[in-house]
């Protein structure tokens, strides 16, 4: 359900009752909800329009389900019964992208299903609405339905419940104005069964359409159809960030279990009401919670499998009265789990390393991270080392981050420690004292080496250390100051094992990975995306700077062959299709959860750096650096979105280019599929491969009759596009180097 894959928060007006209840209580009395006989009705004719959504509830039964204190929120509608009966949703996607994406799902660009059934749930004016049309209209109480309904009814609705028990007891505690509030609609359609539909004005994209499926090794993901903006929206506002610094004191047990306690102080708004909510990992749980120095209840998701998920949960701390707004307040959070495990014989692994700590909203925080562990094992994290001491059989490790930072993260393990402090940065590189075949100095040398480099190019970092460490698996992962790196990239290449033994994994473990995660301490921890559309531009700028870098080193050809390998892999074909067809890079995470890690990691990856080689193709290699150094700088303190990005590439592209704006560049590349096949035939050029609507300028390199060259553009589009070219002018196709096309 969308639900489950948002984590959205209902939003109700907050209690006026002269004893606030507990969040226990109102747990509870959620889950009893059931169908109210007194308020069931036979319908005719009504709507409810939300955002891009229109839902009509033509003819059939509409029950309200029973109040909990005092406030309506959820609604059932059914056909049943009615030899006329039907109600039908429409929801027109206004970008070509989700249009696309909602076609991939239901053979349609446009949503239009009439429904059998309804399960309405809202936290607007969604029900004085419906009863305003019902007190109008020519409707009859239906108190029967109720009854007859209700056996099957009821329990469908009290799962759902269930399963959003901590959101909706959230709603009833806050103190958000109705006009924020969302309306959600899980829909039995005639043709395609079973989906929902989401309206959240306060989210970054408020309708989002889709439904739970299963991958094809039988695991439920959520399958996102199609997510934007209405087309009446205003501009999106981010959430503020609500917490300055952290302080989180840790113990690692011999069992590799941790306790933790998180200490931080809390900006409160208006809206918060009695409660704040946090996302932590599911692996997780609080034991304790308390608000300026006074324990509050805590209320969170109580599910036998949590210690299997791998998914982030929230937990609500519950005031006894309305936090004051407009000032901070303590937090202290004490908490417990196992997010870390032996994968071999001394080798350990860290899951959910990006919530292994309270997180709210937006994160831009100092953070003050004490470790206490058994002697065995070392202990790095994000930050400058403060201190390390070993004390009866116990090592404390200390670090504090000099600047805010979106995120921390660590790592363990028995570890050496190889170290230079007199570089440009203090850089340690740890490795697994049990792995002889590791050399920690070699990494440590490179990793000096591509620091230094990248420094030059852009501009220096706003920390001192950066520490290196190993983690079983074939990836890396780069958090301010921390980076993970595959422990295969500690080996030679002829150590590592015989199907990692080619020209691609070399490249991959020996040149790649190491100056792409480095590069994630510019671009994702000094600059960070707005939103999930931007992420493709981090790993794509992580990516091509390692290109780069590469190339630096090994010559141009070095970097042509790896593009020629990601052109490649982009077209490979799955169902018929290239790869690349799975969707644009702006869709991020979605990529991954529709059409897997393949797709994601190819379009994300492999197509954002395509996208930045042809703009640096474009611009030009002093000017495409310079943007780099001006994006750096101008969004060091703000995150950036696409359009920023775009806008700023604006002062870098030449004079006498067309598409100044980058516009249609943008529409082809960034916002849309497709990698065109391309000839040149009797002065035409001829494009294939695309779709319709597909447009892109061609750089052609053309030279005259007495021999006088130049790049000549044109704006192209799917089928046949005649040349005007001065006579005597002969034209050939762009160097497969430099443009993204089939020839």
């Amino acid at each position: 359900m969308l639900f489950r894959a948002f984590c959205c928060g209902l939003t109700l007006a907050c209690l006026g009752a002269a004893s606030p209840p507990k969040a226990a209580e109102l747990g509870l009395a959620l889950q009893q909800a059931t169908l109210d006989s007194a308020q069931t009705y036979r319908v005719r004719e009504l709507q409810l329009s939300r955002g891009d959504i229109r839902v009509y509830l033509t003819d059939g039964v509409l029950s309200l389900v029973t109040p909990v204190a005092g406030h309506t929120f959820a609604a059932v509608f059914t056909t049943s019964g009615s030899d006329t009966g039907d109600a039908e949703v429409l929801v027109l996607p206004p970008q070509r992208s989700e249009r696309a994406s909602l076609a991939a799902f239901t053979n349609s660009p446009n949503l239009d299903e009439h429904v059998t059934s309804a399960l309405l749930l809202f936290s607007d004016d969604t029900a004085s609405e419906l009863l305003a049309q019902i007190a109008k209209g020519a409707v009859r109480k239906a108190p029967e339905m109720a009854a007859k309904f209700g056996p099957t009814v009821n329990p469908a609705v009290q799962q759902v419940i269930s399963e959003i028990n901590v959101d909706l007891v959230e709603s009833l505690l806050d103190n958000h104005a109705p006009s924020d509030g969302f309306f959600y609609a899980l829909l039995i359609g005639r043709t395609l069964g079973s989906f929902d539909v989401l309206y959240k004005p306060t989210d970054f994209e408020p309708v989002s359409v889709g439904r739970l499926g299963t991958t094809a090794d039988g695991q439920s993901n959520f399958q996102l159809w199609a997510s934007f903006r209405p087309r009446r929206s205003p501009p999106y506002v981010p959430p503020p960030v609500r917490i300055p610094g952290y302080r989180i004191d840790t113990t690692i047990r011999p069992d590799l279990s941790m306790t933790a306690t998180a200490r931080f102080q809390f900006s409160s708004i208006p809206a918060d009401g009695r409660v704040l909510s946090f996302a932590m990992s599911d692996r997780l749980k609080v034991l304790s919670g308390a608000i300026d120095g006074n324990p509050v209840e805590l209320f969170q998701r109580n599910s036998l499998r949590a210690a299997e998920l791998k998914s982030t949960g929230i937990f609500l701390l519950v005031s006894p009265a309305p936090l004051a707004p407009g000032q901070p307040h303590s937090i202290e959070i004490s908490y417990q789990g196992s997010i870390i495990r032996e994968t071999g014989k001394a080798i350990y692994f860290v899951d959910d390393r990006n919530t292994w700590y309270p997180l709210s909203g937006t994160t831009l925080s100092n953070f003050d991270l004490t470790f206490r562990c058994p002697e065995r094992l070392r202990v790095v994290s994000t930050g400058e080392p403060v201190s390390e001491e070993v004390s009866e059989g116990i090592r404390v490790v200390h670090r504090k981050t000099l600047v805010p930072e979106h995120l921390a993260g660590f790592n363990l393990g028995e570890y050496e420690v190889a170290a230079d402090p007199q570089a440009r940065y203090r850089v340690e590189c740890f490795s697994e004292s049990a792995h002889p075949l590791e050399d920690p100095l070699q990494i440590l040398h490179q990793t000096e080496d591509i620091l230094d480099d990248y420094t030059r190019h852009w501009m220096p970092l706003p920390i001192h250390s950066v520490a290196v460490s190993p983690v079983p698996g074939y990836f890396g992962q780069g958090f301010p100051g921390l980076i993970y790196l595959s422990s295969l990239s500690y080996l030679r290449a002829e150590d590592r094992p015989a199907q990692l033994r080619n020209p691609r994994m070399d490249t991959f473990f020996s040149e790649m990975l190491l100056p792409h995660e480095i590069a994630h301490q510019w671009w994702g921890n000094l600059v960070s995306a707005a939103d999930y559309r931007t992420g493709w531009l981090m790993e794509a700028m992580a990516d091509y700077s390692a290109l780069q870098f590469v190339e630096r080193e090994k010559g141009a050809d070095a970097l042509d062959a790896v593009l020629q390998q990601y052109r490649d892999d982009l077209l490979h074909q799955e169902k018929g299709k290239p790869i690349e067809a799975a969707g644009p890079v702006d869709f991020g995470p979605r990529l991954l959860d529709n059409n897997g890690f393949l797709a994601w990691h190819l379009i994300i990856y492999e197509k954002g750096a395509w996208i930045l080689h042809m703009l640096r193709e474009r611009l030009g290699d002093a000017a495409f650096t310079r943007m780099q150094a001006r994006l750096l700088q101008q969004f060091s303190s703000q995150p950036v979105n696409n359009e920023d990005f775009r806008k700023l590439l604006n002062d870098f592209v030449p004079a006498g280019q067309p598409d100044r704006n980058l516009s249609v560049f943008f529409d082809a590349w960034v916002y849309g599929t497709g990698i065109p096949k391309m000839a040149l035939e009797r002065g035409n050029l001829q494009l294939s491969g695309v779709d319709e609507d597909f447009s892109v300028d061609v750089p052609l390199h053309c030279h005259s009759s007495v021999g006088k060259e130049r790049i000549q553009w044109v704006r192209a589009t799917s089928g046949s596009n005649p040349l005007d070219l001065p006579t005597g002018t002969a034209c050939e196709l762009p160097p497969l180097s430099q443009f993204l096309y089939v020839p």
